[in-house]
């Protein structure tokens, strides 16, 4: 899927792409993933249950996806991973899962660019989804969403989004 997206912004067949992971500290094969044959193209993956994403940008990118699920939020977690901005509005949304499962693929899609730690994820004061633009110093957050799943994209550049079913 990702060499599909890749090929697509290359003008590339994505046969012939490779997709590696390595990260930098050891020869095991994870960490943020790159095309072999041209390193400066960004991707990423991401999957949940049932759910696949991929990105390719001219520069670091990052996606993540997460199915929404009928379970309630996990306030413990929401309180660890949230400003006090977000909790106010995960309080007020009348779906707080799906509310706080955007703010979470809105700072995991910054974590996979660089920006951001999953050690400290309330310091990603992303804008509250529906309430403020998408973007966070200087990237641009793309999201989509429905009934059972939610992601988003970081990128430096402008994004069109390509849903595959």
């Amino acid at each position: 899927m990702v060499s599909l997206d890749a090929g697509g912004l290359l003008v590339s067949r994505p046969q012939g792409l490779t997709v590696v992971q390595s990260c930098g500290s050891c020869d095991r094969p994870h960490g943020r993933p790159r095309l072999a044959e041209a390193p400066g193209t960004g991707v990423s993956l991401a999957h949940t249950r049932g759910w696949v994403a991929a990105a390719a940008a001219d520069g670091p990118v990052g996606v993540d996806v997460e199915a929404v699920g009928d379970g309630d939020v996990d306030w413990r977690t929401a309180q660890a991973v949230c400003t006090e901005e977000e909790l106010a509005a995960l309080r007020a949304d009348t779906h707080p899962r799906r509310a706080f499962l955007r703010q979470w693929v809105r700072k995991e899609s910054l974590v996979k660019v660089g920006v951001g730690t999953l050690d400290e994820p309330a310091r990603l004061d992303v804008p509250v989804y529906g309430q403020e633009p998408p973007r966070w110093h200087g990237w641009r957050l793309l999201d989509w969403g429905g009934a059972e799943a939610v992601g988003c994209v970081a990128a430096r550049e402008e994004m069109r989004l390509r849903l595959l079913g």
